[in-house]
């Protein structure tokens, strides 16, 4: 049982926010291409990039939005959907 309370203490939550970022929750570490890692601390959550124009890239800056991207946060059936 006290496993099971330390897995949800630590566990991270990964939100697709429509129109929007991925909102990243929970104690995680961030590392670039390089090995470099960025410090969080004192942050329990953070927005990632998902539209690519965000000039804080890995972050979200909120550019999404004044430029209009729009992607839905649905995942994709896995099987066809019919329509009609």
């Amino acid at each position: 049982m006290a496993d099971d309370a330390v897995d949800k203490i630590s566990a991270v939550k990964i939100t697709v926010r429509p129109n929007g970022p991925f909102r990243v929750e929970g104690p995680i570490s961030l590392v670039d291409v390089n090995g470099v890692e960025w410090d969080l601390t004192g942050k329990p959550a953070i927005s990632l990039c998902r539209c690519g124009m965000s000039s804080k890239r890995p972050f979200c800056d909120g550019t999404h939005g004044r430029e209009g991207w729009v992607c839905d946060a649905s995942r994709v059936p896995s099987a066809p959907v019919a329509q009609g």
